[in-house]
């Protein structure tokens, strides 16, 4: 289920200047809008990432938990986001129902904390009930082995335009196997940043699978053009090296889980 089948938002303007007030009033400080913009995208992934996560746990469990994931009545809706205000209250997705027939179930109104939550009218013992989604049963899973190889996967890398084109156009301009060992020089330098800060690594889930993300510094020492996408062999004996992300598509990927508190992935 996609949040946008589940609830109406409303036009472009009432949500976007919802999640304008929500990223200024009552988060910390946080990069919420892609370079350039003010759209809030980032946010926006995260709320619809998190909502269909929700909804597949709710599917999946019994039938006496479903509530605790997206409570819904016959007149209110609820999921818990995931995000905390700036005094640590949870922030919930409230909304009631639609009373346009043939069109989503829900129509959005309002994100509520803890405390405004109760002027609202889904019951309290609900709202407390409510989970955060949750991505991880392993925690060793958020954990690089540094005993293992990286393999990169370059026909992928380097041989599929889209992505090539995300290497800095200096190195692209000497061609692919300039690239190539440019990239494969990084990759064992960054393995050695694992092993002196292992925060250097930065989770991202994947089709429902956990990935770890590396920085790799191809122009400049201190700051990384690119985020190689790391995946566990299913053997347990290496990591695959997938596809490069640009930064910002690392941030984005990375916060749908949690804010990455990584020294070099940072709004």
């Amino acid at each position: 289920m996609h949040l946008k089948d589940w609830a109406f938002l409303g036009n472009y303007e009432f949500f976007n200047n919802k999640l304008r007030a929500l990223s200024t009033n009552d988060l910390p400080p946080e990069k919420w809008s892609y370079a350039g913009k003010n759209d809030f995208g980032i946010l926006r992934s995260y709320l619809y990432f998190t909502f269909e996560k929700l909804w597949q746990e709710r599917e999946d469990a019994e039938e006496a938990e479903k509530q605790q994931f997206v409570f819904m009545d016959d007149k209110v809706a609820c999921f818990n986001t995931g995000l905390y205000d700036k005094t640590w209250q949870p922030i919930y997705f409230y909304c009631v129902k639609n009373p346009i027939k043939g069109f989503q179930p829900w129509k959005f109104t309002a994100f509520y904390n803890s405390y405004t939550v109760k002027f609202s009218d889904i019951p309290t013992a609900s709202v407390s009930c409510l989970r955060r989604a949750n991505y991880f049963e392993d925690p060793s899973a958020l954990i690089f082995d540094v005993n293992l190889d990286i393999v990169p996967q370059w026909d992928h890398i380097l041989y599929d335009e889209e992505n090539f084109q995300r290497i800095p156009e200096q190195l692209r301009n000497n061609g692919r196997d300039f690239c190539q060992n440019v990239i494969d020089g990084a990759i064992h330098s960054v393995k050695k940043r694992i092993e002196a800060n292992y925060k250097t690594i930065v989770p991202q889930l994947y089709k429902g699978k956990i990935q770890l993300l590396a920085p790799l510094y191809l122009t400049n020492p201190d700051t990384p053009d690119l985020a190689l996408v790391l995946s566990l062999s299913d053997d347990k004996t290496m990591y695959y090296g997938h596809t490069c992300l640009t930064t910002e598509m690392a941030y984005n990927n990375a916060r749908l889980i949690a804010r990455p508190d990584s020294y070099w992935l940072q709004p």
